[in-house]
């Protein structure tokens, strides 16, 4: 049980932080924080050390919150897509403290980052439409901020897959993005 209590205290923040990228909101991602530790706890023994235990967490904490959409989608009637994205109504002070290339830091005046944040919303909702392997690989790069041999471990793959994986991963989300913009 000590030991467990290091592994939460040398991890929660990090792996806080990763699920608030998914999720947007800091209680559900408080909640999955919570739950993602319970079930490591439940299931250390499952761990192999094929990847890093940080590594570990995060997946543990991606399905939870997957879990958490399909479930909210199947209740609610809407599809897995629009819950797993940011709402409209995300909270600003919600999403500034999350580690995003998808999101410039917050600076200038009002309308500019009422802009940049409207960018990061569209771009995680289009991040959800990506096929796998391409959305888990962008989500634990950018999000989880995984070396691509982590990445490439968890897929059981050569750490130049990862590498490829997440440049196309970007590339058909950069397409989603420009696509939307010329039908708007």
């Amino acid at each position: 049980m000590a030991e467990f209590q290091e592994i939460y205290t040398a991890y929660v923040r990090r792996v806080y932080r990763f699920l608030l990228g998914l999720t947007g909101n800091s209680t559900e991602a408080e909640e999955l924080t919570q739950q993602t530790f319970y079930l490591a706890f439940r299931h250390i023994g499952k761990f192999e050390g094929r990847s890093s235990l940080y590594t570990w967490l995060c997946q543990i904490g991606k399905n939870a919150w997957l879990r958490e959409c399909r479930r909210l989608s199947r209740l609610s009637g809407e599809s897995i897509e629009t819950l797993a994205g940011l709402s409209e109504t995300s909270d600003a002070t919600q999403i500034s403290g999350v580690n995003s290339n998808l999101m410039p830091e917050m600076s200038g005046s009002i309308e500019i980052n009422l802009i940049k944040q409207e960018e990061h919303r569209r771009a995680v909702q289009k991040l959800t439409l990506l096929p796998q392997p391409y959305r888990d690989v962008v989500i634990l790069r950018i999000y989880g901020e995984l070396p691509f041999s982590e990445i490439a471990a968890l897929f059981g793959k050569s750490e130049s897959w990862g590498k490829v994986t997440f440049f196309r991963g970007k590339e058909k989300l950069r397409k989603m993005m420009e696509d939307e913009d010329d039908t708007v």
